[in-house]
């Protein structure tokens, strides 16, 4: 029977995210310390991702963090005083005058926030702030923090909620594969490029992507239990509305991530309720649960809309005072906007860190010749292609090749596997529907992919070295495997070494002065690296 099938049943009937980190149900002593041991080495490992993250968002260690933004902070303190609009008063010129969005005010601008009838708004998700003022408040913290912390903190929970998925495929799905090959792809993960540009140069715009991206991911952990899961009813409705829950905070954040969260409650829907007798009604039943948070945080969401701008439906982006022009998304942008995100090339230097970013580039030295730069395409900030920047992702095919055959015996194996190949092919795709239609693409915009991606290149390398194909050469698997992954944890090092505004140069520029001096390997040369700043 599905429940009870698959190879690694003795999994079953565990608890969901925390406590899988802590201990088994049953709550005995004994073998709470035998799970505690076994996942110790996960433990070390995320100790390590975050103590790296602190390093590069402290600019090696400096007292005073850099400070890339505040908005998420003022809309915190906000919130915390009562109101929703942000504690700035605008400029008098800006309230007195006509048509307040006409660039002739730009130097009375607070740039990039949404100004409506006198006062300044987020066009943010409330989630980040919502959480920032929750902490400053039990903490007692009175001063401006930053927005920072709360993109540290979301990075932490992004890379723990990978890690808790990894782990499960591998306990739950493969079992062949090495501990070692495991751990270099939670790693790959963790660093997977732009994660450390995002931490590195944390302000409100990357902050606020990676808070969406950590619950979106926290979801799918929730959700990867209750498809696995053969245990209680009410075990089950836990899991669905835990993981409900998490990807209504991820909509709170960042509401472009909608359509991805209809596709995961739709595709878990249907993998849990497929084994029953009544499998449709099940499935729909299974929607609902999953679904209700989500429609509860959606419907908070109208409300706080037409709160701030009388208008459910205006989420503040068309309010925008910025320095570009009004956003559009149209199909002309397309392919340009494809051929960035997929394959635009970094550029290669005797001087470390070697390979850079660029800024400021002439559209027509971007796109390849025979493609034609649309008008108005836009192509001032920094992207690099997830081919080139996260090579892992080279292998995101074979989770296509190695989909499990049909049998009983592999029901719930199969059940499970595509599950996880839909769900990670959703992530990799369906959040960047708005940043493909937009006129301009930049590096942070990759992080609403690259942890879809990752997770489906990992589904296909412990795929090929679970398969007999694998088999019959492990070490020669494993060794390829683990090769890419370190070329993808090297290359997101580099690039987050220099985050949106030459990061270490600009904020430690005496360890980047000695960092350059001991690896550049110019000879007696000394060439200007390309501008990778603004």
């Amino acid at each position: 029977m599905d429940q009870g099938s698959g190879p690694v049943s003795h999994s079953r009937g565990r608890v969901g995210f925390w406590a899988a980190l802590v201990a088994p149900p049953g709550g005995r002593l004994e073998a709470s310390i035998r799970h505690l041991k076994s996942r110790l080495w996960l433990l070390l490992v995320l100790a390590l991702v975050c103590s790296v993250y602190v390093y590069f968002v402290s600019a090696g260690g400096r007292r005073h963090w850099p400070v890339y933004g505040n908005y998420l902070d003022l809309q915190a303190d906000a919130f915390r005083s009562g109101h929703l609009y942000l504690p700035l008063e605008p400029a008098p010129e800006l309230l007195r005058a006509a048509n307040p969005r006409d660039r002739v005010h730009i130097r009375h601008w607070a740039l990039d926030l949404s100004y409506y009838r006198g006062r300044y708004y987020c066009y943010w998700g409330p989630t980040p702030a919502i959480f920032q003022a929750l902490a400053k408040t039990l903490l007692g913290i009175k001063r401006s923090i930053g927005d920072q912390y709360i993109g540290l903190l979301s990075a932490c929970l992004l890379s723990l909620s990978g890690a808790l998925i990894i782990e499960r495929m591998w306990r739950r799905l493969f079992g062949a594969v090495p501990l070692a090959v495991l751990a270099f792809g939670v790693l790959a993960f963790a660093f997977a490029n732009p994660m450390l540009h995002n931490v590195s140069t944390a302000g409100t715009y990357q902050s606020a992507i990676l808070c969406g991206q950590a619950w979106l991911v926290s979801g799918v952990v929730f959700a990867f239990d209750a498809v696995w899961y053969a245990g209680t009813s009410a075990a089950h409705r836990q899991r669905q509305l835990l993981a409900g829950l998490c990807w209504g905070l991820a909509l709170a954040s960042r509401v472009t991530v909608l359509p991805t969260i209809a596709v995961l409650i739709g595709v878990t829907a249907l993998a849990e309720g497929w084994v029953d007798e009544r499998r449709w009604f099940k499935s729909f039943l299974n929607a609902l649960y999953l679904g209700a948070p989500v429609a509860i945080v959606g419907a908070s969401l109208l409300v706080y809309n037409k709160l701030r701008f009388d208008d459910p439906l205006q989420f503040g982006l068309n309010l925008q005072l910025s320095g570009y022009p009004p956003m559009r998304f149209e199909r002309q942008f397309w392919l340009p906007n494809l051929y960035s995100f997929t394959l635009r090339p970094f550029v290669e230097s005797c001087k470390f860190p070697y390979l850079f970013q660029r800024w400021r580039l002439d559209p027509a030295d971007v796109l390849p010749k025979g493609l034609a730069v649309p008008a108005g395409y836009n192509t001032d900030e920094p992207v690099v292609g997830w081919l080139r920047a996260v090579p892992l992702t080279w292998l995101l095919g074979l989770a296509f090749l190695f989909v499990p055959r049909p049998g009983a015996l592999w029901l719930r194996h199969r059940r499970v596997y595509l599950w996880c190949l839909a769900s990670f092919c959703a992530m990799a795709t369906l959040s960047s529907v708005m940043a493909v239609g937009s006129y301009a693409v930049t590096m942070r915009y990759l992080s609403d992919l690259t942890p879809g991606l990752v997770l489906l290149a990992l589904l296909g390398a412990f795929a090929l070295r679970a398969h007999r194909f694998g088999l019959m050469a492990p070490k020669l698997v494993s060794s390829t495997i683990v090769l890419l992954a370190s070329a993808t944890i090297v290359l997101g090092l580099i690039l987050g070494y220099q985050g949106y505004g030459a990061h270490f140069r600009k904020y430690n520029p005496k360890l980047d002065a000695k960092l350059v001096k001991a690896f550049s390997v110019c000879g007696d040369t000394n060439p200007k690296p390309p501008r990778y700043w603004p």
